[in-house]
């Protein structure tokens, strides 16, 4: 998928400081599939059912997204 930048380390690292308006649209869809919007990352309404599940009760599709932002089991469960 074109757009999505390289996370090297923790993903966290990258994306916690990132507002919305500075992800390519390819990111946006992909934590869209985790729940997110605008609103939500930018703290202005509750975050996703997503930021409290673990890897395992992620759905596929929500694991595929999460993998391709470069989470991994490990990195995804620490930031629980």
């Amino acid at each position: 998928m074109a757009g999505i930048r390289d996370v090297e380390g923790n993903p966290g690292d990258t994306w916690d400081d990132m507002s919305w308006i500075d992800m390519s649209e390819a990111e946006q869809e992909l934590w869209g599939i985790l729940g997110w919007d605008e609103d939500s990352w930018e703290e202005e309404t509750d975050p996703p059912e997503s930021d409290d599940l673990y890897w395992e009760d992620l759905s596929s599709s929500q694991r595929s997204a999460a993998t391709k932002l470069g989470y991994t089991e490990d990195y995804w469960d620490e930031e629980e």
